[in-house]
């Protein structure tokens, strides 16, 4: 292969290597010197994995950004990597090199998602969160087994939502609608009626 031009971006962490049949070629500074790139006549294995370097280099880069704003799951990293063109070899390698510097864990974001949503939500609708992420079902399950039973927050959001309303039938149906909706289960919610001195009347 031949490179007719070597170009640097303003940046200056990006150059653009120009090849003979008019392809433009992304490379990282380090690249450029780890694998001997320069203008002229290079070896096509040596070009084939500068690129490959330099492009899990900007990857690594561009999700390590992304993940300072939420936390992610794996499925999700990869999606993101791939909608942006990046290769499936590419996102592997950072989806790996994330998990082994510790930033990217499912067990950790389910775990996180159960702290965060225990007082939020019920069971039922944290494990429909974790699923959307595409987190796996052994590692949902893990981080459900640390849940306090939720009998206090459910009775809470009851009261909450119920407020100045009678307690008719046609309120208590829109309450429990509300904490179903929630993602609380059926007993759950039975217990929250209990304690709220409500039977349905048939």
């Amino acid at each position: 292969m031949e490179i007719i031009e070597l170009k640097m971006k303003k940046s200056k962490r990006e150059f653009i290597a120009t090849t003979y049949d008019g392809e433009n070629i992304s490379l990282t500074p380090d690249a450029i010197v780890k694998f001997g790139i320069v203008v002229g006549v290079v070896d096509d294995d040596a070009l084939a994995e500068a690129e490959f370097d330099s492009a899990c280099a900007f990857a690594l880069s561009r999700a390590m950004n992304w993940l300072t704003a939420s936390y992610r799951s794996e499925s999700e990293l990869r999606r993101y990597l791939l909608e942006r063109k990046y290769s499936p070899k590419v996102a592997e390698y950072v989806v790996g090199k994330l998990k082994e510097y510790n930033f990217l864990s499912d067990e950790n974001l389910a775990k996180q998602v159960v702290e965060y949503g225990q007082k939020k939500m019920g069971v039922y609708k944290m494990r429909q969160k974790l699923m959307e992420k595409g987190v796996a079902r052994d590692v949902i399950d893990a981080a459900l087994e640390t849940l306090e039973p939720q009998d206090d927050v459910c009775y809470a959001m009851a009261v909450k939502k119920l407020g100045n309303m009678e307690r008719t039938r046609e309120n208590m149906a829109k309450v429990y609608r509300f904490l179903a909706g929630k993602g609380f289960d059926f007993d759950t919610i039975k217990r929250a009626f209990n304690k709220l001195n409500y039977e349905d009347e048939e």
